[in-house]
């Protein structure tokens, strides 16, 4: 190897987190090429997992690696939300032995995911939703996890509750929706007011008020309802449900039902 191209191994090396896929786009970004990167492989300093994908030989990388070389090399706005934000901020429940983790992410617009990180096989179970709930506040309830190493961008626990709520019932249950609200005591009001004014998503707006209400979150009396548009007429959530007349929205039987006025 030439000193030149040890300089950029080095370079490389000094900038690439142990933990994270390398793409070849951020390789040439540090003075790397095909060729050189073909070499790398041989040496063997890196291996590569898909078209355009590498990481360190050796190193353990999980899907959490693979998506900060989405977000800080490709730089496209997918993020970690919903029930795996939650988890990421230790709203989580744990797995029985044997269980595979159902990993949220989600991305407005039509962005796609690159080819090796759907194709990779991870050890969780990859789910990417296209969102577009909060296109007028699209970075609005984001924040950084730090991972080790390096850090992700995802969701806020109540940016996160509302993705998840938007996800029942087809990927949540109204038992597990409600679990992660009534563990959600210190959101943060104006956080939650804020969100609720700019999400599209009747739905996602109107369940997200039954939990919080049903469970007497201690920060629902401060919201301001009479500035959230909840729309007009029923919604069916729940097959074969009880209509609950305040949020016209229909809940599962078992639930705890409540019968306050109608909102103002």
């Amino acid at each position: 190897m030439t000193g030149e191209n040890r300089n950029i191994l080095n370079r490389i090396l000094r900038n690439w987190p142990k933990g994270t896929v390398g793409t070849l786009a951020w390789f040439r970004d540090h003075g790397g090429y095909q060729q050189l990167l073909d070499y790398y492989q041989k040496a063997p300093w890196v291996t590569k997992i898909g078209s355009g994908a590498y990481i360190q030989s050796g190193d353990s990388v999980d899907w959490r690696g693979g998506l900060y070389a989405v977000q800080n090399q490709l730089n496209l706005c997918v993020h970690a939300g919903g029930k795996t934000a939650l988890e990421l901020s230790g709203f989580g429940h744990n797995l029985q032995l044997g269980q595979t983790a159902k990993i949220y992410l989600f991305a407005s617009g039509k962005i796609q995911l690159p080819t090796w990180f759907i194709k990779h096989p991870w050890e969780d179970e990859l789910c990417f939703k296209r969102l577009n709930v909060f296109q007028s506040r699209p970075d609005f309830g984001l924040m950084h996890f730090n991972t080790g190493n390096f850090e992700i961008k995802g969701s806020a626990p109540e940016r996160a509750m509302f993705e998840l709520c938007t996800l029942v019932p087809n990927y949540h249950s109204f038992e597990e929706a409600g679990h992660f609200m009534e563990s959600l005591l210190s959101l943060r009001c104006e956080y939650v007011q804020t969100l609720l004014e700019s999400c599209s998503s009747i739905k996602a707006k109107r369940l997200f008020l039954y939990f919080a209400d049903t469970y007497n979150m201690p920060w629902f009396q401060k919201l301001d309802i009479k500035n959230i548009d909840l729309g007009k007429g029923k919604r069916q959530i729940a097959a074969n449900g009880i209509l609950n007349k305040k949020y016209q929205i229909t809940v599962p039987d078992e639930i705890k039902s409540i019968s306050l006025t109608d909102i103002p």
